[in-house]
């Protein structure tokens, strides 16, 4: 008797955590990254030899992304970051889509690293 009422403790124990685990309605069930944007970007000239950083960031999340902010790091040529700059993606990036973006830097010639630094996840029309 004493090894079934351990048997079903156990037992209960078990589906209570495996309950826990369980996502609580269905927006829990995919949790999201930065990662889950994906930057492409190159480096085009400007005036007085400055530079931009452009490209397309592409969201690969089921939510859209709002409020995005990337960074940009300048990297030397043993490829620690020498600068860093901040810009701002103008508008929302749709789940499943892209939008342009384009941040200044100070020279066209190094070479830049680009990084989601803060998203907001957000799943209504605005």
């Amino acid at each position: 008797m004493n090894r079934v009422r351990r048997a079903l403790a156990l037992g209960s124990l078990a589906l209570f955590l495996a309950a826990l685990a369980l996502p609580r309605h269905a927006d829990a069930a995919a949790p999201l990254f930065a990662s889950d944007l994906r930057a492409e970007w190159s480096v085009q000239p400007a005036a007085a030899g400055r530079g931009r950083v452009s490209g397309y960031l592409y969201n690969r999340a089921i939510y859209d992304a709002a409020n995005v902010w990337l960074r940009v790091d300048r990297l030397d040529a043993a490829g620690n970051v020498d600068g860093t700059y901040r810009g701002r993606v103008v508008g929302d990036v749709l789940s499943g889509g892209r939008l342009a973006f384009d941040v200044s830097v100070p020279d066209s010639a190094a070479a830049y690293r680009v990084s989601v630094e803060q998203v907001d996840w957000v799943k209504e029309c605005r």
